[in-house]
């Protein structure tokens, strides 16, 4: 079950809503059990694995405190089930065959966070078993994040106080959220999608670039889009979920795209990776290597697939020449100069990140250079994307920097009718239109 499809939008959400406001003493419950239903819809042989994650990760944190044995447990337990279940075949491990659960990386790292600053003393251990199920399986960050620490929601797993203003921000946000994946991201998905499916042979430059600037502009929505949508329906439960995402593409260099983009994620490799490898207190050459670990593994998360690792490789790499001093010389450029390095890094990684393999992507990046010579027939530039599809692509370019001043957003009656605007074309793509499954989901 999506945040998009009409089962949760006209059936799940209002009933667990309903249910939630009318009975103020079960709320914790109904939130699990909510969350256990939306986990069943997902994946209903999946959802055991889950649970006996949830259920050891739980018992462990009741003890992991300054206990390093059990600490080193629950990692190895933790990384030992993403790797039977996502890595097995990648490593040639002879496992038997275990389905990965939707989001079982997102939970991953969320278990790590919870042991490791339950064993530090830097976050309370969890008591009570409903209360520990919301935490790691609460439906709105489940599949897809935010990666929230134990010790910035402990204090709302017991209380919350929900409020008129905190329900209105969250369906504010939540419709944000819809709009960004149902008109935006949808949307230019099929130019994406058809672009990068071309043979090798019938590839263009323009079609290339094309390509590559939809899933940019794709890739940034569906996700963002399903962070705006998670904030948001937390807030709908009394829940304040920590953002993900500031503008990352309004950036001029690649440390700065990773303070804004998935900014979850960038602060638990900072603080339960790099630093704990040494981060840069260590040699330079020491630092520079532990970077490139980092963000190698940061590939591997997201896929078994030696493009992920190669994406995650090449952020290092744009990283690690700022560090030496690429950094310094961006500072003392136009704006404008960093800007336009920061993009053009961040879409040849992404070529990596969507391709299907490493020949495919080395073989887009020739057609974007204009080094390749198509032979076979293609499509034109005008029917691959259509008028909507436009439309969406301009939308989503502009809006991927901050350029609505704050006194428009300021203005209640205009972000009411655009809010609702928007609601309204939402439930028409959707009533008209399959829905699409988010990127992240999967990882």
């Amino acid at each position: 079950m999506q945040f998009n499809e009409p089962t949760f939008l006209l059936l799940f959400l209002p009933v667990l809503l309903l249910a939630y406001y009318a009975l103020p003493f079960w709320r914790n419950g109904l939130l699990f059990a909510a969350s256990l239903v939306f986990c069943l819809w997902g994946g209903k042989q999946t959802t055991a694995v889950l649970l006996l994650a949830c259920a050891g990760n739980f018992a462990l944190g009741l003890i992991v405190a300054r206990r390093r044995w059990a600490l080193v447990t629950g990692l190895v337990a933790n990384l030992l089930l993403l790797v039977w279940c996502k890595y097995a075949d990648f490593l040639g491990l002879p496992l038997p065959k275990l389905a990965a659960p939707p989001g079982l990386s997102f939970f991953t790292f969320v278990a790590i966070a919870y042991l490791v600053d339950v064993y530090r003393c830097d976050a309370p251990a969890i008591r009570n078993p409903v209360h520990a199920g919301n935490y790691f399986l609460l439906f709105p960050k489940l599949w897809a994040g935010p990666i929230v620490r134990c010790r910035d929601i402990s204090a709302q797993l017991a209380l919350r106080t929900p409020s008129r203003e905190l329900f209105a921000t969250g369906v504010r946000r939540f419709i944000i959220g819809l709009g960004k994946k149902v008109l935006v991201a949808n949307t230019v998905a099929g130019v994406a999608d058809k672009i990068f499916g071309l043979p090798a042979n019938t590839l263009r430059w323009e079609l290339a670039w094309t390509g590559v600037v939809a899933y940019t502009v794709q890739i940034y929505f569906d996700f963002s889009g399903y962070t705006d949508m998670a904030i948001g329906l937390g807030a709908l439960f009394g829940f304040e979920l920590p953002e993900n995402f500031d503008h990352p593409y309004a950036v001029t260099s690649i440390r700065d795209f990773w303070r804004r983009w998935h900014m979850t994620l960038s602060s638990w490799l900072r603080d339960y990776l790099f630093i704990p490898l040494g981060g840069s207190r260590c040699a330079p050459w020491r630092s520079y290597c532990n970077l490139l670990i980092v963000f190698s593994i940061c590939g591997l998360w997201h896929g078994a697939n030696w493009t992920f690792v190669v994406w995650g490789l090449l952020q290092g790499f744009f990283l690690l020449t700022e560090r030496l001093g690429w950094g310094q010389a961006l500072e003392k450029l136009p704006r404008s100069v960093g800007h336009a390095y920061a993009l053009l890094a961040t879409m040849v990684s992404w070529v990596f990140f969507r391709a299907a393999t490493l020949p495919q992507a080395l073989s887009f990046l020739t057609a974007m250079l204009g080094w390749n010579r198509p032979t076979g027939p293609a499509d034109s530039l005008v029917a691959i994307v259509d008028p909507l599809a436009r439309v969406m692509l301009l939308i989503g370019i502009v809006g991927s920097f901050p350029v609505i001043p704050l006194r428009w957003r300021r203005r209640e009656p205009l972000a009411t009718v655009t809010l609702t605007a928007v609601l309204a074309a939402v439930l028409v793509m959707v009533a008209v239109k399959t829905y699409t499954p988010f990127i992240y989901q999967k990882f």
